[in-house]
């Protein structure tokens, strides 16, 4: 007779973290210096970069490993640059795969171009970031949870030196 041990599987359960950006908000900028939730969490240039690698995404390996990624859809979002941008011309379609790999669109309705997004999502923090397109400099955070809201606050990356809450 064989004995074995079978331990269920722990399922945990992490609640939602809602990311805010600027004044106000429990992601703030300041002395050079980034706080969250009143902790300080890295330098302005390491929290940069570290958007920067999580956006950071290898393509799969073939066509094959493509094509069984399975997606759950985001939604579509228009995107604003501001309270002022009250006629925001870019559209943004975003979807997750359970994998935490973040794939999408960006259409720009006043250019009439398409540009590709790709990213992640740290499964510990629940922080998204993604690149639009080829560019190397920009990158774009947000929340998880955020991008389940009907507004999301984003914060774009112009290179490691500039901000802007969006």
């Amino acid at each position: 007779m064989s004995w074995f041990t079978w331990t269920a599987p722990q399922t945990v359960w992490a609640q939602p973290v809602y990311y805010d950006y600027g004044q106000g908000g429990n992601v703030v900028y300041n002395d050079n210096s980034v706080y969250i939730n009143g902790d300080q969490v890295a330098t302005t240039t390491e929290f940069a970069q570290s958007a920067a690698e999580l956006a950071t995404v290898a393509p799969p390996a073939s066509e094959e490993e493509a094509s069984k990624v399975e997606w759950l859809s985001l939604g579509t979002f228009t995107v604003s640059a501001g309270e002022k941008d009250v006629d925001p011309n870019r559209i943004v379609q975003l979807a997750v795969s359970k994998e935490g790999i973040i794939s999408g669109t960006l259409y720009n309705t006043q250019t009439d171009k398409t540009q590709s997004i790709q990213g992640q999502v740290d499964k510990e923090t629940q922080r998204v970031a993604f690149r639009v397109g080829e560019s190397e400099d920009i990158v774009i955070e947000s929340g998880l949870y955020n991008l389940t809201q009907d507004e999301a606050p984003l914060l774009v990356h112009f290179g490691p030196d500039k901000v802007e809450n969006w």
